[in-house]
């Protein structure tokens, strides 16, 4: 029997990694570890969120066959440190996968790499294990050259029930803010728009693939587990799917609370949606509102308006649904943006916002970067220039939003957990400790 370790690294090592705030589960480590252990290997799973060893403790005295580990972007620096560690360690098979290796296959190339995944077609890592390599999306490395089969996406209705021990093991971890052990539920892969910022679209080689509804329902029957994130990138997006979920989780009697995503301009046509889905326990609708301005807007490829997201906000409050407010912080801001991005928050009363750095994402932006430190891929860092600003300018802009932000939050006791005091000195640190200005 082979021993398989499935690793998932952390997303930062900085302070600002949003431990104890929001703690994804590993939904990919408990689709592959399920059907890895239909065939018979005994499976392993060490996600650096929630594991208080390192991973070089861990390994110690321990003995594995197979590594595969996951990353986005901003983790591949952790995740090439641990495959390294664990060929030198183990000398076992080393796979690499997970959203940065469908996006850019080629930069997971390394020596201690045997193997890149580059699609979703988990179930076939025994046969790829085995030693096939006739699978799709697949990469692998022989005699010091690289080759590689055909790009084919996935059809989500293809992939198991995940094993879902690992998640259950550790019932104080896995929480979106307040919501704690917040299980992940999956019905779509790739998203149905093609918004010009987000990598998202191109996942599953930008095909968009979706589950059956009774499908998706009974995966949360059979999860006695009270929080229910629905991770889609959109899920608020067919009609006439989100009626049939509302209804089908209604006509079973299913309790539970959900968070999910959603679009604006769905949110702002379909009052009706919310307000059922509200009945059901929906407690949190992610929208990426992105911008106070129409005009950025179009240049987001967004497809949506001001009006909309405005309409959106009054539909969320009306029936009391918390809306997580998206917005992006543009390269070409000034000063002023800064302001007025705040000043739109405090008129729209909007409790939960969440700000991001525009990020031309590796693999589908031409951008020249201003650095090749891939652990500031993490939307909290500028890897591009600004246009009207020094880099010392827009982050003391940044971080004073941040600040006010922080403050308006503690104000209006939405998040209680967090030690606002903590935040607000890092921040005030860095922006007296950048003495350097990088125009």
């Amino acid at each position: 029997m082979s021993r398989v370790l499935l690793v998932r690294p952390e997303e930062s090592r900085s302070k600002y990694d949003f431990q104890g705030v929001i703690e994804n589960e590993c939904l990919e480590l408990e689709w592959i570890m399920a059907i890895l252990e239909a065939e018979g290997y005994e499976v392993t799973i060490f996600d650096r969120q929630v594991e208080r060893k390192t991973f070089a403790a861990f390994l110690t005295g321990q003995e594995f066959d197979v590594f595969y580990g996951e990353c986005r972007c901003f983790q591949e620096p952790f995740l090439l440190e641990y495959a390294e560690l664990f060929k030198k360690q183990c000398g076992g098979l080393v796979i690499a996968g997970g959203i940065h290796a469908q996006i850019c296959p080629e930069r997971l190339y390394k020596d201690y790499i045997d193997i890149v995944l580059s699609g979703f077609n988990y179930y076939d890592l025994p046969a790829i294990i085995a030693g096939e390599r006739t699978a799709a999306n697949l990469s692998w490395q022989e005699a010091g050259e690289w080759h590689s089969t055909a790009k084919q996406p996935v059809d989500i209705r293809k992939m198991p029930r995940p094993n879902r021990s690992y998640f259950y093991a550790h019932p104080e971890r896995y929480q979106y803010l307040d919501m704690k052990h917040a299980m992940w539920v999956r019905s779509a892969f790739s998203c149905p728009y093609r918004c010009r910022f987000c990598v998202r679209s191109h996942m599953n080689g930008g095909v968009y693939s979706r589950r059956d509804v009774n499908d998706l329902v009974d995966e949360i029957e059979e999860n006695d587990n009270e929080n229910v994130y629905l991770v889609d990138d959109d899920f608020l997006f067919d009609e006439n799917y989100v009626r049939t979920f509302i209804h089908t989780i209604k006509e079973r009697g299913i309790h539970r609370k959900y968070i999910c995503y959603g679009r604006a301009d769905f949110i702002a046509a379909h009052e009706d949606i919310i307000r059922d889905f509200k009945d059901i326990g929906l407690v949190y609708v992610l929208s990426g509102l992105e911008d106070i301005s129409d005009e950025r807007l179009i240049s987001y490829d967004k497809r949506n308006t001001v009006a909309n997201n405005e309409r959106c906000i009054a539909v969320c409050k009306k029936y009391d649904v918390r809306l997580m407010a998206m917005f992006i912080l543009g390269l070409d801001w000034r000063g002023k943006d800064f302001h007025k991005l705040y000043r739109y928050i405090r008129q729209n009363d909007l409790k939960h916002v969440a700000v991001s750095i525009y990020t031309p994402e590796i693999g589908i932006s031409e951008a020249e970067y201003i650095t090749d430190d891939l652990t500031h891929f993490d939307y909290l860092h500028l890897v591009a220039r600004p246009v009207h600003l020094s880099v010392r300018q827009w982050y003391f802009h940044y971080y004073v939003l941040l600040i006010r932000l922080f403050l308006k939050a503690q104000r209006d006791g939405i998040y209680d957990f967090l030690d606002y005091g903590s935040y607000i000195r890092s921040f005030i640190r860095t922006i007296l400790r950048r003495g350097e200005d990088d125009a």
